[in-house]
């Protein structure tokens, strides 16, 4: 329909998007031919046989090193050296033994030494996640050690708990047939979700799922629109050549100028401090962890095997001065009643030290409750400080 006005014709149809909207338009035009060439660019080198994805999800990755295990749900593949591990956008090198534990190289580990031989056991903590072996303080102690006859070696694996603590152990000893001298278990803040909402024993006796820990909390629905989101940005850069570049260099962004407070809450290990959460896992956690651990303490015993407990603090606790913690007095008075050594870093990171923000800031990686370079050095330099080592 058209009508004049002072003598003009105007048009009483809106004007078409492009002369609305002209920038808006020309830049969904030009990101869609750069969608379009990207794609055609990813389909000619795959036509050539050439195409290698600038983007790999961290579950693939991870799947070159880590793997399910029957017996105790899940461990690290045996001599792996790889240098595309990641932990955060940031890639380092993973190296494992011939018993699948991280170590300094690819190498053969006899079940049987004449050496003293003292064995680590934690979760993702003292595994060393996102960094070099020989940055971690397995790696420190294993170098600074080994001159004094002394054989460390690393069994722990992230998300690992008691319950896996005490399996794996028992595996190691009775089906693999290592021997060991020393066991130090470090019993990470995040254990007792991982015991009470984690991991049980089947009729077998081997340690399997109770549900996804990171479902907890979520609905299907938010599962669901995860799921697709995720699919969809799979999708895209598995199939292009510049946009998996892209999502690389954003992801690395976002993990590497994240502030350091994103460390802070974090659900899994705020029991100590939260009495809603004491309830709603840690309480339970800490009663199976104390009954794993027995189970531990028990089998150690019939092998003549000693036993240290050691344990350390999050952000959290650092932040609000949690040095009095649940953590520290339940494993202290379990050390104590069961006759094991027992380590305390807490005020290694607590007291003595600058303010809070700037400890989580110089020893952990930004943004994470896991240690960096610094972190690990200083656990190693108190562990030193500590039995079993300060006496050899």
């Amino acid at each position: 329909m058209i009508r004049y006005k002072h003598g003009h014709c105007m048009d009483t149809e809106q004007s078409n998007v492009f002369e609305k909207h002209p920038k808006k338009t020309l830049a969904v035009i030009i990101l869609a031919a750069f969608i379009l060439m990207d794609f055609t660019a990813a389909a000619t080198l795959k036509a050539l046989g050439k195409f290698e994805p600038s983007y790999v999800p961290s579950n693939v990755l991870e799947a070159t090193y880590r793997k399910q295990d029957p017996i105790f749900h899940h461990t690290l593949s045996r001599n792996i050296d790889f240098n595309q591990a990641e932990w955060g956008r940031h890639y380092y090198t993973i190296q494992t033994n011939s018993l699948g534990f991280k170590d300094s190289e690819v190498r053969d580990i006899p079940l049987k030494s004449n050496k003293t031989r003292i064995l680590l056991m934690g979760d993702s903590f003292t595994e060393g996640v996102g960094i070099e072996f020989k940055n971690t303080f397995a790696g420190i102690l294993q170098q600074r050690l080994a001159q004094n006859d002394i054989e460390v070696l690393n069994a722990a694996v992230s998300s690992y708990s008691p319950i896996i603590y005490f399996r794996k152990t028992r595996y190691l000893l009775e089906t693999t047939g290592l021997e060991f001298d020393h066991l130090i278990v470090f019993i990470d803040l995040s254990d007792m979700e991982d015991e009470a909402k984690g991991y049980k024993f089947d009729q077998q006796d081997n340690v399997v799922s109770r549900q996804t820990i990171a479902a907890v909390g979520k609905t299907s629905n938010d599962r669901q629109a995860v799921k697709k989101e995720t699919s969809f940005k799979e999708f895209m850069t598995q199939n292009t050549v510049l946009l998996g570049r892209i999502r690389n260099l954003s992801g690395w962004l976002r993990n590497n100028l994240r502030p350091w407070k994103k460390s802070l809450n974090q659900h899994r290990g705020m029991w100590t401090l939260d009495d809603k959460l004491y309830a709603d896992y840690g309480e339970t956690g800490l009663a199976l962890a104390d009954q794993h651990m027995s189970q531990l303490k028990t089998l150690l015993d019939q092998h003549g095997i000693s036993l240290t407990v050691a344990v350390y603090p999050w952000p959290d606790q650092i932040y609000h001065h949690d040095i009095d913690s649940r953590q520290v007095r339940y494993w202290q008075q379990w050390s104590r009643r069961n006759k094991t050594g027992f380590i305390n870093l807490f005020p290694a990171f607590i007291n003595n030290n600058p303010s809070p923000e700037q400890t989580i800031k110089t020893l952990f990686i930004q943004g994470d409750v896991h240690w960096n370079n610094k972190g690990h050095q200083l656990i190693a330099s108190r562990l030193l400080e500590a039995p079993p080592f300060s006496h050899r």
